[in-house]
């Protein structure tokens, strides 16, 4: 990599495909279109792969430059909390920039580091005393700083003050299939995969277990509407965690009776997950602490509502096309659904709107910010 012209490399952890969270899609979406830039020269690094999902996409990525190290990612962060020898130049090669769509710090020699913030207040909220620490030492020894939202934006100025120079706005998108419309035949599918009769609407939560994304509260508040305690309506909870983050999830649907459909079905992703939207009454995102909400975007891109909560950043990506209610309320959560059940012409306007702001929010965009701000700092 030693031609004329801005050159970059890549690294992310290619096991993370096996739960893709909102930080992976940001950085496939990337990913794909960094490689496909043909002004740059281009090198996308992966610790060791493990997971099949990982090592599945891994293959796809074909003749892109690319190069595995020898230990897993996980293993060469920790490593390099302690030492900055070899820095990622030895495998990177001699690069601008090397850019990471997460919040990690990666030891360079002569690149320089552009690093993707995601969400600070949930590092600050949520985490812990020593992931703060860690997050304070990687805006320190990066050059460039991209935010995901204008939210996140502001709390990483209050927190971080110092590095608002570095600071530039790439927001966080949708994938380009979900603004294509299902097939009949893919939304037919779609209420044999999640266990529920033909024909029954359901509520959709797309989302991990995480504790901020507050979804045994969804549950107890959905039990809460007539038509999901007598089994009309579903509850689809797409997604997983480790059995920590379960087990009040479980415990929430085991106490919304016997008769309520609640199902934890696991992840999905691409076709199936459009057919999922598509064919769901509304999607329900109660996060508590949110620094984008991709599903949102999604959700509104196949036409369908929008119920988030009230706060962090989803007043911000939901817009006018949202119905909101107080994420730590109960009944504010089953009111809202039940508004939403009536919604009518109502319901079709923010639909409308919804589409509207989902184009706003499209990987290509975000990806051309990112390239200007690169060529900019270069």
């Amino acid at each position: 990599m030693d031609e004329p012209g801005m050159s970059v490399a890549m690294i992310y952890d290619m096991d993370a495909c096996r739960w893709p969270t909102g930080v992976t899609r940001h950085a496939l979406a990337q990913l794909e279109r960094l490689a496909r830039r043909p002004e740059l020269r281009f090198r996308f690094l992966s610790g060791r792969i493990g997971e099949p999902d990982g090592l599945a996409y891994w293959e796809k990525l074909g003749s892109i430059d690319r190069v595995e190290l020898p230990i897993r990612t996980r293993d060469a962060l920790r490593y390099w909390r302690f030492t900055s020898v070899p820095t990622i130049d030895f495998w990177a090669g001699n690069v601008d920039w090397v850019y990471v769509p997460a919040e990690w710090s990666i030891p360079t020699k002569k690149a320089k580091l552009a690093v993707t913030s995601h969400d600070v207040l949930q590092v600050v909220r949520h985490d812990s005393p020593r992931r703060a620490e860690q997050l304070k030492r990687t805006f320190a020894a990066a050059d460039l700083i991209l935010s995901v939202s204008n939210f996140n934006t502001d709390r990483f100025l209050e927190r971080f003050p110092d590095r608002a120079d570095r600071l530039e706005y790439v927001p966080n998108a949708a994938d380009d299939l979900f603004f294509e419309t299902a097939t009949p035949e893919e939304r037919g599918r779609v209420r044999s995969d999640l266990g529920i009769p033909a024909g029954m609407p359901y509520f959709l939560s797309v989302a991990s277990f995480q504790p901020r994304k507050n979804l045994p509260r969804l549950v107890r508040a959905a039990a809460r509407i007539k038509e999901v305690e007598r089994g009309e309506i579903a509850v689809v909870l797409i997604g997983a965690g480790n059995d920590d983050e379960a087990r009040p999830i479980r415990e929430a649907v085991a106490a919304a009776g016997p008769k309520a459909r609640i199902r934890l079905p696991g992840y999905r992703q691409g076709e199936l997950l459009r057919a999922i939207y598509a064919e769901s009454l509304a999607l329900v995102f109660p996060s508590v602490c949110e620094s984008f909400g991709i599903p949102a975007v999604e959700a509104m891109a196949q036409g369908v509502p929008a119920a988030l909560a009230n706060s962090t950043a989803l007043p911000e990506t939901g817009g006018e096309a949202g119905w909101y209610f107080d994420p730590e309320n109960e009944e504010s959560i089953a009111s809202t659904l039940r508004d939403l059940i009536a919604g009518g012409a109502e319901r079709d306007r923010r639909v409308t709107i919804g589409r509207e702001i989902a184009r706003r929010y499209r990987w290509d965009d975000s990806n051309r910010l990112l390239v200007e701000a690169l060529k900019k700092r270069k």
